[in-house]
């Protein structure tokens, strides 16, 4: 059975004029909304399992759909009447549909007659194939219950075989024996005479007795090491593993079975009605709307036939090589995937002919068919590569690492997967370019900007223009007003890059407005325009928060602004969040453009034109001190005219640390500390490998002073950023509420689990501060480092902080078990770190565990435990910088935020293509595939920096980790590690 489909746009408006035409179910029906308040009228109709829903029956695309698969339909009581309500309500028969679908709300309907009610859910239930489920469940396990007696029924008859042949040999020997014991017993009897002994007849039975018992056993221990296995997980793997295979022999059994049906009951049909006396359809439409159908089926028939002599060799079954046959040939998939849009198209205008038209119905009426249409079957080949790479993710799941066919079947999903990026990429960017062409040929005016092809479309919708005085203030009133909402109705089109308002004419045309096609990189975006205290009063009952501003400065006019009011708070957000996106992505490639300048300045892009202020501007959020009074989600920024605005500041991300050698402007990797010498201090200096050239630097964790607290940094020649906190007992303080009076308990006190949430709550709050202007131009690693990157190089303090504070909780312990029971706790809140996917917290202790100081206690590490010792192992492998951080890439690219990586991995990347790529192309253009590559780093930080932790901040766990007032430097470390355990002599 298919696992999973994918949907576009042209599917949905296929199925549902195919619903529409000949859906099982159709009529009106009224829907309860999604906040319960109103019932909402809509035209159903029911196609097998997907229930379509319309304006009305006139309309010509769905407005949405439910795939009914599953789902449970039953009658619902009617609801009793407000007992406020005058009147009785009218008589109503209401039924909900349940789906199985986690987090899918129940869909509540009804309709004015009993008996139509009855059908519906009749028709709803039908289509949900509850009962085809359950009949496959139960046969599918009666299936795996007969495989498994068969395989035990062939061993067991295997092992008889095998004892059978045994005692055949068995018989043979004593048939020889017996011949030479009576030849004995002859020439004995001749020489004299003997009376008759028992004794052989009695040894016959023992030997009897004796090989009926070692065959009871032999059969006891073959059954139970047989059951042994049966129950193995090996087994219970290789089970699985047929099972999918079999599956892929029935799917792909049923695919050739469907393209012999679109080939045998439509092409060549067709063909031969083309080459007719009066043809209904030509030739050159024939193969646009069928392409190469009829090589695909021959392809995948010779695959079948191979899939079918694998399976008579069960178990011994080898399929890799088949895909290594079949890989070179799928590129045929592209050619129909890229033209499946435009063959719909043509079958549309082809039977807008009546003749063919009913020729079609004809072909598609025949009992193979099973009342599925032309279009049903062209689609089919869509899904096939997405099928494959779903069962070859199956079949890779139940395959053992050493099986002889992973690293081919790993190979062939790999291949798959990137046909699949390849073909999806191009019917994207096809679908893309059709979408900007339909909407410029709506527009009357035209729109040159549509025809860029790196223009992408995001969103459209109806929304309302509010018009502005002139001293560029709402009319008091106006957001309420009924000819309003008739008058100001817009069509607005959103892309990439500009914002497209229109009015609609007759014919279902489109005019652009005064100022309609708006250049983003000019716009900045306030969802909460002010307002004054009666307007608010005013009309707040009636817009109820429903309208965003958007202003715009373009250089070659005057600026002005856009009021929109949209139709529900979730438009709302949907239009504003898309809109801040778009600005926001701009925004990025406009800073990542500065970054290629010679001086290699971040400058803020020119939409934000900021005046200094003598106390500096900031962002005033929990993360920011400043001395501004502006609402925590708002940038005060002063325009050219004089009045004072708010405008949408984007989050602004802060995060953890790496090393930065202050005096050689040059990176060094947080985890690279295996390689130091151990038998001396740290504070010595190490020669180290960065970035392929050999420097001599001091040691990690022996970094420069931190920046001055109230040290002004300037991010560009217009924008001047306030006081900046400091980390640790600043910022970190300021990021989370503190209590009076709470005073920061011992280590002992607290459990593992309480330091490592408290840890991954405060490595997540600096983490997610740094801005990502800072990433650009390699600011950490220039002389003005300070100014230029503040947050980086204050993350790098909040990072040797935590790891000074794990040493010294170590070595501040006499006792030499309480040393070994503080490193076991360490450990075991770095493995809780791992599990909630913070790896920064994890290299922050293992790091502290290589310390010279803690690496030296040779008496104190000979009592940790061996499985301590084995996870330390563990979580060091895991955030070795090794293989440019391979393992813990590798974790990174499997987990889901929220988390906390590393920095210094990121910061490393970005020094690699900032030196060892060059700006320019040897033409002299400018780099784009080093644009990407910075993009692609910047993004996956930001995608870690948005998602948070669900944590509650508990104040005296927090207040221990920021505490400095026990730790030791570097020398105090080693001076106490030398007093505990005094150096060997030589």
């Amino acid at each position: 059975m298919q696992k999973g489909i994918r949907l576009n746009d042209g599917h949905v408006a296929s199925l549902g004029l195919l619903a529409r035409k000949d859906g099982t179910r159709k009529g009106y029906l009224s829907k309860r909304s999604s906040d319960n308040t109103k019932w909402q009228t809509k035209w159903f109709a029911l196609l097998q399992n997907l229930l379509f829903y319309f304006e009305s029956d006139s309309s010509s695309r769905p407005s949405g759909l439910y795939l009914l698969e599953g789902c449970v339909c039953d009658r619902a009581p009617s609801p009793k009447p407000a007992l406020s309500a005058k009147e009785p309500l009218e008589k109503q028969h209401y039924f909900t549909v349940n789906f199985s679908h986690e987090n899918q709300k129940a869909l509540e309907l009804r309709t004015e007659d009993a008996k139509d009610c009855d059908e519906w859910v009749a028709a709803i239930a039908h289509a949900s194939y509850r009962t085809l489920a359950t009949e496959h469940e139960a046969l599918m396990q009666k299936y795996l219950h007969l495989l498994q007696i068969v395989e035990t029924e062939k061993t067991v008859a295997t092992q008889l075989r095998r004892q059978i042949e045994d005692g055949e040999v068995e018989i043979e020997r004593l048939k020889a024996e017996i011949a030479t014991l009576l030849r004995d017993n002859e020439r004995i009897q001749s020489t004299q005479t003997v009376t008759p002994n028992d004794e052989d007849s009695d040894i016959k039975k023992i030997k009897k007795v004796q090989s009926f018992l070692r065959g009871w056993l032999c059969r006891r221990k073959w059954k139970t090491i047989i059951q042994d296995y049966i129950r193995s997980p090996h087994a219970d793997s290789m089970r699985k593993r047929n099972q999918v295979v079999f599956s892929m022999l029935e799917a792909e059994a049923e695919y050739v079975q469907q393209l012999h049906i679109l080939v045998n009951n439509f092409l060549r049909p067709l063909r031969m009605a083309a080459s007719s006396k009066k043809p209904p359809i030509t030739h050159d439409d024939v193969s646009s709307i069928f392409l190469n159908s009829e090589t695909i089926m021959f392809l995948h028939q010779i695959f079948y036939q191979g899939l079918k002599a694998r399976i008579s060799s069960w178990p011994t079954l080898v399929l890799a090589d088949l895909f290594d046959i079949l890989l070179p040939m799928l590129n045929i998939y592209q050619e129909f995937v890229r033209n499946h849009q435009y063959s719909l198209q043509i079958l549309a205008h082809c039977k807008q002919n009546r003749d063919f038209d009913k020729l079609l119905k004809h072909y598609e009426a025949k009992p193979d068919c099973e009342e599925r249409t032309l279009e049903t079957f062209l689609t089919y080949p869509m899904f096939q590569i997405p099928r494959y790479i779903l069962t070859l993710h199956e079949l890779l799941a139940h395959t053992p690492h050493e099986h002889v066919e992973r690293n081919s079947l790993d190979y062939a999903k790999s291949k798959l997967e990137e046909l699949s990026r390849v073909m999806h990429d191009e019917v994207s960017e096809t679908e893309n370019i059709r979408k900007n062409l339909a909407i410029e040929r709506m527009i009357i005016e035209g729109c040159e900007i549509l025809l860029d092809t790196s223009q992408t479309f995001v969103r459209q919708g109806s929304l309302i223009q509010v018009p502005m005085s002139e001293k560029g203030k709402i009319t008091r009133g106006r957001l309420g007003s009924l000819s309003l909402k008739k008058e100001g109705e817009r069509q607005c089109f959103l892309f990439s890059k500009h914002l497209i308002i229109c009015t609609r004419g007759s014919g279902g045309k489109l005019h652009l407005t005064k100022n309609g096609v708006i250049s983003l990189i000019d716009c900045t975006l306030l969802e909460d325009p002010e307002s004054t205290e009666e307007e608010a009063k005013g009309s707040s009952q009636d817009i109820d928060h429903l309208d965003f501003k958007i202003g715009v400065e373009p250089k070659d006019s005057p600026p002005f602004t856009v009021i929109l009011v949209a139709s529900s708070r979730q438009e709302k957000a949907a239009w504003t969040s898309d809109i801040s996106q778009c600005v926001d992505n701009i925004r990025c490639n406009g800073l990542m453009m500065n970054a290629f300048e010679e001086n290699s300045k971040v400058t803020v892009p020119q939409m934000i034109n900021v005046g200094t202020q003598d106390s500096g501007l900031w962002a005033h959020s929990p993360a920011y001190v400043g001395p501004t009074s502006c609402p925590p989600s708002a940038l005060r920024l002063v325009p050219p005219g004089g009045e004072v605005v708010h405008v949408q500041s984007p989050d602004r991300p802060l995060g953890p640390g790496c090393r930065v050698d202050p005096g050689r402007r040059w990176l060094l990797p947080g985890a690279s500390l295996q390689g130091l010498d151990h038998t001396r201090p740290v504070s010595h200096p190490t020669r180290m490998f960065a970035f392929g050239r050999h420097r001599e630097v001091p040691a990690p964790f022996a970094l420069s002073s931190s920046p001055s607290l109230h040290t002004p940094a300037t991010r560009s020649p217009g924008v001047t950023v306030g006081k900046c906190p400091e980390i640790g007992k600043g910022l970190t303080q300021d990021l989370l509420p503190q209590a009076e009076g709470v005073k920061a308990e011992p280590f002992e006190n607290h459990s593992a689990l309480e330091i490592a949430e408290q840890l991954t709550l405060l490595d997540h709050l600096v983490f997610k501060k740094i801005p990502y202007e800072e990433f650009f131009g390699q600011g950490w690693m220039k002389l003005e480092k300070n100014e230029r990157t503040p947050y980086i190089m204050k993350t790098t303090k909040h990072f040797n902080d935590i790891s000074n504070l794990i040493a010294s909780e170590i070595i501040r312990n006499e006792d030499i078990n309480a040393r070994v029971s503080a490193i076991e706790k360490w450990v075991a809140v770095a493995d809780i770190c791992r599990c909630l996917h913070n790896y920064n917290a994890v290299l922050e202790i293992t790091s502290s565990m290589n310390r010279s100081a803690i690496f030296r206690l040779k008496k104190t590490w000979l009592k940790v435990s061996k499985q301590t010792k084995a996870l330390i192992d563990k979580l060091q492998k895991l955030v070795s910088s090794e293989g440019r951080f391979k393992n813990l890439r590798e974790a990174l690219k499997n987990c889901d935020p929220p988390c906390v990586p590393y920095l210094g991995m990121y910061l490393t990347d970005l020094a690699f293509i900032e030196e060892g790529t060059p700006n320019y192309t040897e033409d002299g253009l400018v780099n784009f595939s080093k644009m990407r590559m910075i993009s692609h780093i910047i993004r996956e930080i930001r995608q870690f920096q948005q998602t948070a932790y669900k944590i509650e901040h508990q104040v005296k766990v927090t207040q221990y980790l920021l505490d400095q007032s026990f730790v030791m430097d570097e020398e105090s470390l080693y001076e106490s590690s030398l007093r505990m355990e005094p150096k060997l002599p030589t």
